[in-house]
């Protein structure tokens, strides 16, 4: 795995005093952030609203951030999070390459470093993809509790990659229309039916 990445300047860095972005498009993204727990700051989150396509539609990504090795560090961890039931998982929500083109188009420098950071941290001892499955998963949760040799800081980089894993997947169509229930509107209008009837939580088209 290459330890020392070149950086790639991000459109954030154009974007971040743009007065065009849609404030409605812009303000919607916010939302969906604050949900997942995302922390952006004002200039990825100006550059999110305006040049992110759909997750799983890749068409404008001419660049790429992360390596093969890398890739597949992201596609793991983002399948462990929101593993594949009786629903699609991030891997089929294409979330790795979501993460990829976000790094590349939306985040700051200091953002790419973080993932770098991260992704360094949790291939320290072994390389990660060579665990066991239940060595992955204590390795995270390790992580998550800033035990065993991690750090609050680590425990803070992996906050972010989660909050960016559901932020990834559920504005993707298979988390919006397949995790989450969806209502096309225009659309009928039901206004008494039994709790259990719905089973999800709701996502509503922008």
């Amino acid at each position: 795995m290459n330890n020392a990445p070149q950086l790639i300047p991000s459109v954030a860095e154009d974007l971040s005093a743009s007065p065009d972005i849609d404030s409605a498009r812009r303000n919607a993204i916010k939302q969906v952030a604050a949900i997942c727990g995302l922390a952006l700051s004002a200039s990825s989150l100006s550059a999110l609203a305006a040049v992110v396509t759909p997750p799983t539609d890749m068409n404008r990504s001419k660049n790429t951030l992360l390596d093969k090795d890398q890739l597949a560090l992201v596609r793991e961890l983002g399948e462990i999070i929101i593993p594949t039931t009786d629903t699609p998982g991030a891997i089929a929500a294409g979330v790795h390459d979501f993460i990829d083109h976000f790094a590349v188009y939306c985040a700051s420098k200091e953002e790419q470093q973080t993932l770098f950071d991260l992704l360094k941290r949790i291939n320290s001892d072994t390389p990660f993809l060579q665990l066991g499955k239940q060595q992955q998963i204590d390795l995270l949760n390790n992580m998550e509790q800033a035990k065993n040799g991690f750090t609050q800081a680590d425990r803070n980089n992996f906050k972010q990659f989660k909050a960016l894993v559901l932020f990834g997947y559920y504005t993707s169509e298979i988390g919006a229309s397949q995790e989450l229930a969806y209502l096309a509107i225009p659309g009928g209008y039901k206004g008494n039916f039994k709790f259990k009837e719905i089973g999800k939580a709701w996502a509503l088209p922008q």
